[in-house]
């Protein structure tokens, strides 16, 4: 499965904050996104999951116009972790991640199934936190967190996981341990597209690398040594 963009722009209050992105992010691969602060990034994450709608362009989710989708179609495809997320308060991990089985658009009566179960315990496992399925997620260190994010995301069997700065705050042991793990899900089959300033973790484990300058792709290709010689300052 591949996402297409073609021409995407996105406008904000007479500001263009994304022009012309064209590029094609597939399945099976870790994608990753750089940029400055104000390149644009954030904002491309938002109109892959339908959050936003672009003003012009065309975005294909395996050969299907998205704008044709309804945004619980859309929804089908991507697990979402916004850059700064917080806990709920007092959740333990397996509630946390458990939250991820949630059918949004079903009623409210709902509880978790057998294969709900399941799957939450086996994301666990493959994030490498069943053993802190009892504590509660705010007690955790940061890389602990986010590890529960991505068992949060995962359990909820999308094909693409899209992560914004979720590496943010976490030591080079941690933010190496969770690049590794990223790979890993990539070659099992998960599109994943992460927004990150750890342009060394990213020329050492990224499949692909998207740089975004002022709203528009500056590089896309493999991994490359001088990734920050790429990288220009947003404007003001």
């Amino acid at each position: 499965m591949i996402l297409s963009l073609e021409a995407l722009s996105f406008v904000s209050h007479n500001r263009t904050i994304l022009s012309n992105v064209t590029t094609v992010i597939s399945d099976e691969a870790l994608t990753c996104l750089v940029g400055a602060n104000g390149a644009g990034k954030t904002t491309l994450l938002r109109a892959l999951s339908g959050e936003l709608s672009p003003a012009s362009g065309t975005f294909l989710i395996d050969g299907t116009d998205a704008s044709a989708l309804s945004p619980k179609d859309i929804a089908r495809y991507f697990s979402v972790i916004p850059q700064g997320i917080q806990p709920p308060p007092n959740f333990t991990v397996f509630e946390l991640v458990a939250l991820g089985r949630f059918p949004p658009y079903r009623a409210l009566w709902w509880r978790l199934s057998d294969r709900d179960r399941e799957s939450v315990q086996a994301c666990l496992a493959r994030c490498h936190v069943e053993q802190l399925s009892k504590r509660r997620v705010e007690e955790l260190s940061g890389g602990e967190q986010q590890r529960a994010w991505l068992a949060f995301a995962l359990v909820q069997e999308k094909r693409f996981l899209l992560l914004d700065e979720t590496l943010d705050g976490l030591d080079v042991f941690a933010k190496q341990s969770f690049f590794k793990l990223l790979k890993e899900l990539a070659s099992e089959g998960k599109g994943i597209l992460l927004t990150t300033h750890d342009l060394d973790l990213v020329t050492d484990f990224a499949d692909k690398v998207l740089v975004l300058n002022d709203g528009r792709v500056s590089y896309e290709g493999p991994p490359v040594a001088n990734l920050q010689d790429l990288l220009v300052p947003a404007r003001a």
